[in-house]
């Protein structure tokens, strides 16, 4: 089923039905979010270079730690809370 049908026949579903798709769907992003976090807190260590983009442009520092969904990155003589999902190594 393709997405264009998919969203055809939402109209269709009663609420009770479009909560429980929620759910699911809420669900299946997690899901992934945490695999995707546990294979980026294995990719990467203290003293790594990475790179990452936010709000305030694309910045490049050095990890100095890496907690359960989040690293912190030392960029000069800030340190930064960033997200393991957001970091990109550097070569």
């Amino acid at each position: 089923m393709s997405l264009n049908e998919i969203r055809t026949n939402l109209v269709r579903l009663s609420d009770e039905d479009l909560r429980a798709l929620n759910r699911d769907l809420i669900g299946e992003l997690k899901a992934r979010r945490s695999l995707e976090s546990v294979r980026k807190r294995n990719l990467f260590s203290a003293g790594d270079r990475v790179t990452w983009s936010g709000r305030r442009g694309t910045f490049e520092g050095i990890v100095e730690r890496v907690k359960r969904k989040k690293a912190l990155v030392k960029v000069g003589v800030s340190t930064w809370d960033v997200p393991l999902s957001m970091l990109e190594s550097v070569s």
